[in-house]
């Protein structure tokens, strides 16, 4: 059995796992953040949210970056639970996880703070109803005030440095 150390972190043989603890309901959740050898496995969740030839996206207002609505998946939590979980989380707003359809599962890989990381990323797509639109409240990041959602057209996504850089091609293709 893994025993965590004082410093948050499991040890076993030569990898180093880290689990970010958050509090869900009275209790801890873990995010599936594992580091392997210097290099960093992340396993993620994302949304494309449409409504109508528009696209929700979350931007930063420290960098250039932006993103799809989601987050990091817990340990021994299905994709689309931590999406619905994100969604709530981040935006305040209940998403029909029957409307959810998984679109892609792909491979991502960058540098982050001088670290090589190599997530595994589940796509969903959403589409908003005229009512579920109409509830929505566009607004910063309820867990980072770095950021914010905006409802922009598909086409305008180029403008946007969106990450991974393979949801344009995504989106595009994707479209209804």
């Amino acid at each position: 059995m893994l025993k965590m150390e004082p410093n948050g972190h499991y040890y076993l043989k030569r990898y180093t796992f880290f689990f970010n603890s958050v509090l869900q309901g009275g209790e801890m959740a873990k995010d599936i953040k594992i580091d392997i050898d210097g290099i960093r496995l992340n396993v993620r969740v994302g949304m494309i949210m449409r409504y109508k030839k528009d696209v929700v996206i979350e931007i930063s207002t420290i960098g250039r970056n932006s993103v799809v609505p989601g987050g990091r998946i817990h340990i021994n939590e299905k994709s689309s639970n931590a999406l619905v979980r994100e969604i709530k989380e981040e935006m305040n707003f209940d998403i029909d996880e029957r409307k959810l359809r998984l679109i892609k599962v792909f491979e991502n890989f960058f540098c982050f703070d001088k670290k090589d990381v190599h997530e595994i990323y589940f796509l969903y797509e959403y589409i908003l109803s005229d009512e579920e639109f109409s509830n929505l409240t566009l607004e910063g990041n309820k867990d980072n005030d770095s950021t914010y959602f905006a409802l922009v057209s598909s086409n305008d996504l180029e403008k946007y440095n969106l990450l991974p850089t393979e949801l344009h091609d995504i989106i595009k293709n994707s479209r209804l």
